[in-house]
Parts: structure tokens; C-alpha cells; sequence
């Protein structure tokens, strides 16, 4: 089983110059879990839910200076204000871990656990083509399993 037979071929994508609110936007809105950054038609990077929220917690040297941050509303409110200045490009992961259409199945779902990733760009001859998720290969062999 090769990728090309379960991706998605119509991946979300947002540029790198979009807002982090722009990106919780689409991420909600289209009911996905990860965005594939693109400049162009060249593939950047990728941006996750846990990417946006990662950026709103206190650091782990903002906890060691003061263990109030974990519970202080107002600072995680500042934090999330702060959060509109910044950038897909300031957080998204990158570079980007990215498969071809024709790998095997298996072999992508061993990379995504390997890079600890729920998700990969598929690209063929350096242009997006696709995407495929952890819940795409889980779904493929649940079906299987009927």
C-alpha cells in the first residue's frame, strides 16, 4: 500500500507570514490538527494545534523563576496577546519532514513515530501533492481489520 492511495490530496496550507490567530483560525475552522507552511509552491514547514498552544505557555525558565506563571491568568492572557505579533514562520516546524506519494504505507507510519510527527507533507517533484495523517494509517488498517 503506498501513500497516494489514502492521502489527503487536498492538504490545508498557510503562508508563513500569516498570524498564529490566522493559523488557529483555519486550524479550527477546517477541523484539522496540523497546516502545511508554504512560500510559494515550496513546502516550509509545518504548523500544528500543539505548535500554537506550545507557544502560550510560560517557558520552562519563566516556571523556575516564578512557579506562579503555570497559574497566573493574566500572564498567559499577555502571552496570548502576544501571540498576534508573531508569525506561522516563528514557530512552524521546519524543515519540514516530507514523504512521496510512492512510499509504502508502513514505512511512513514508522517515520512519523521515529520524528514523533502525526503528520507529513507529501511532496513529488517539489510541489505539494498531498498530505497523510497518523489518523489516515490508523483508519486504513482499522478497516483492514473488519
Amino acid at each position: 500500500m503506498k501513500i497516494s492511495e489514502i492521502m489527503t490530496k487536498t492538504p490545508r496550507t498557510i503562508g508563513p507570514d500569516k498570524s498564529l490567530k490566522e493559523c488557529a483560525r483555519v486550524l479550527t475552522q477546517a477541523h484539522v490538527n496540523g497546516l502545511v507552511v508554504v512560500d510559494g509552491e515550496k513546502v516550509v514547514g509545518v504548523i500544528t494545534k500543539a505548535d500554537i498552544f506550545k507557544s502560550i505557555l510560560p517557558s520552562y525558565s519563566d516556571i523556575l523563576e516564578d512557579e506562579r506563571h503555570l497559574t497566573d491568568i493574566e500572564y498567559i492572557e499577555d502571552r496570548i496577546h502576544r501571540l498576534s505579533e508573531m508569525k506561522a514562520r516563528n514557530i512552524m516546524g521546519t524543515p519540514p519532514i516530507t514523504v512521496s506519494s510512492d512510499m509504502p504505507l508502513v514505512k511512513a507510519g514508522s517515520l512519523m513515530i521515529l520524528r514523533r510527527v502525526k503528520q507529513l507533507p507529501v511532496v513529488d517533484n517539489e510541489r505539494l501533492s498531498g498530505i497523510v495523517t497518523l489518523t489516515d494509517i490508523v483508519k486504513y488498517f482499522g478497516e483492514k481489520v473488519k
